[in-house]
Formats: structure tokens, C-alpha cells, sequence
């Protein structure tokens, strides 16, 4: 078993709280958590008060050397594909090959009315298929024509290449039919989401379903390298339920927990807590 942690970018009073955020990630690093994730939104319904991401985790590269900095998850249809690789690949480059990227689909209608373009959720699954299939070949190709359905772009060259090899890590979330089958094809892992931190979230034996699903595609398709089965769960009341349910999801194929943190003042002594009372336990 693997730890990260994740906060969402959202945070009421966020100007006065960017230390505090900075400083949780230091401390978790210091801790010896593996990854740090955020949320990717400009709008949700509950706030606005938002920071843009992949800016954010640039400016977190510059603040830690080890633990790794991902997103879960990245709308994929809600930027265009070839800025977000450009994008992505200088974050991998200044991070020294750090970057995971949550691969979702998008959900507030809102936000993508305000500040891109909203479709039905086929048509979201279709671009993130066609961005995906441009990002990797502008990541890996010297010089990409691409003529697809949603996307094109003429002679782009993205120079320099990620430091990570074919190119960053691709986590998805989402437990449709279509995205595990993209997932077990494009992913190197699949984070979904857990107790308390979505009201619409994965049980347990849902989860159970789902890895079987994505081992079985991979099967298909010959992949048989390394891919990590995350959940992000927040934690509850009872440390002593927690370990019991991560028990469950662990025995339900989960490999990598993503400590969800809700109440960013109180996050330094519970990431402190949880690396001595729930870490020691899967160690």
C-alpha cells in the first residue's frame, strides 16, 4: 500500500489560506507521503473561490523535491488538448518527472458554460478520448498533424519532451462502462471516489467490480505492466473504522489510498495522525 493526500482547490477564504495549503503538502513530503493531489475546478456549486491548478502544482514543484503532484481529476474536454500537454510537460520538466494526471471527464455544467464549452456526456467521453490520442502524440512525436473530429493542429512541435517516458502518469476516475475500458487502454492507474469525500461515491463492492473490469480489458489488450487501483477517501470519526475500511477496499484490489482532507486547518496533526496510527497498520 501507497499514501497521498488531496485537498481540494476550492478553499472558502482562500487568500488568506495559501500558506497553510503550501505548507501541508511540505509537511506531508516531509512525512514521507508519496503523492500530493488537488481538485481541478474554477466554479463549483458550493464556491468559487478557486485556484487555477496546474499553476498551483508548478508553484508547489518549486516548494518540494520528492512527493509526487497530481490531479483528481482533470476535466479533459474543459481546455484545449494541445496547451494542457504543453502544460504538463513543462510541469513534469520543472518537477523532474513528478506529474500525475487525473484523466476525468468534467461534470458542472456551469463552469464549462463560463469558461469553455459544454456538451452531453458522449460527446465529453469522445473528446477526452481525441485529446488524449493528440497529448500522447505530442508528447512522444517529433512533429504532429492531427485531423480528428474535435481537435487539430498543423506541424506543432512540443519541445521539450516530459521527463517521464512514453509520457506522465495517466490516473482515471470515473466508473462508466466506456472509461474503464479507456482506462485499462491509456491508464497507468485509476483513482475513484470514496467514503465522505463525494456525495456520490464507490463501495466497496462496486470497487471490487470495477478492478475486475479494468484487469480483465488490460488482459485483453496484452498490458500487463505496472497500474495502481487508488481511492481517495476522507476520513472518519473513528480511526479505528478507518482501518477496517480500508481493510475492505484493500481486499477489493485498492493499492494506493488518497487521504481526502476536508478541513484544511486541521490537516497538519491529521496527516501526522494517520502516518502513526493508519500507515504503521499497512506497513
Amino acid at each position: 500500500m501507497r499514501f497521498g493526500i488531496a485537498f481540494s482547490n476550492r478553499q472558502r477564504g482562500l487568500v488568506e489560506r495559501l500558506g497553510l495549503l503550501s505548507d501541508v503538502v511540505i509537511k506531508a513530503e516531509e512525512l514521507g507521503y508519496d503523492s500530493f493531489f488537488t481538485t481541478d475546478h474554477y466554479m463549483l456549486p458550493w464556491g468559487n473561490e478557486t485556484l487555477e491548478t496546474w499553476v498551483y502544482l508548478s508553484y508547489l514543484a518549486g516548494k518540494v523535491s520528492n512527493i509526487r503532484l497530481g490531479t483528481c481529476v482533470t476535466p479533459i474536454p474543459f481546455r484545449p488538448p494541445s496547451l494542457l500537454a504543453k502544460t504538463i510537460s513543462t510541469l513534469d520538466l520543472v518537477s523532474n518527472g513528478r506529474v500525475i494526471v487525473g484523466v476525468g471527464l468534467g461534470w458542472y455544467q456551469d463552469e464549462f458554460e463560463a469558461y469553455s464549452s459544454w456538451d452531453p456526456n458522449p460527446v465529453r467521453f469522445e473528446k477526452t478520448r481525441e485529446a488524449l490520442e493528440l497529448m500522447v502524440k505530442l508528447w512522444s512525436e517529433d512533429e504532429v498533424d492531427f485531423d480528428g473530429k474535435y481537435y487539430r493542429v498543423k506541424g506543432a512541435v512540443l519541445e521539450p519532451k516530459p521527463v517521464q517516458k512514453p509520457y506522465p502518469s495517466l490516473w482515471f476516475g470515473g466508473a462508466g462502462k466506456k472509461m474503464l475500458k479507456l482506462t485499462a487502454e491509456r491508464g497507468n492507474g485509476w483513482v475513484t471516489m470514496g467514503p465522505r469525500w463525494s456525495p456520490v461515491c464507490t463501495t466497496v463492492e462496486e470497487y471490487r467490480r470495477c478492478v475486475e473490469k479494468i484487469k480483465r480489458h488490460r488482459k485483453s489488450l496484452g498490458k500487463n505492466g505496472d497500474f495502481t487501483f487508488g481511492c481517495l477517501i476522507a476520513p472518519p470519526e473513528s480511526f479505528e473504522e478507518f482501518v477496517k475500511e480500508i481493510e475492505d477496499y484493500k481486499e477489493a484490489g485498492m493499492d494506493y489510498l488518497v487521504l481526502g482532507i476536508a478541513r484544511i486547518s486541521d490537516s497538519p496533526k491529521l496527516i501526522e495522525k494517520f502516518k502513526k496510527e493508519i500507515i504503521s497498520s499497512f506497513s
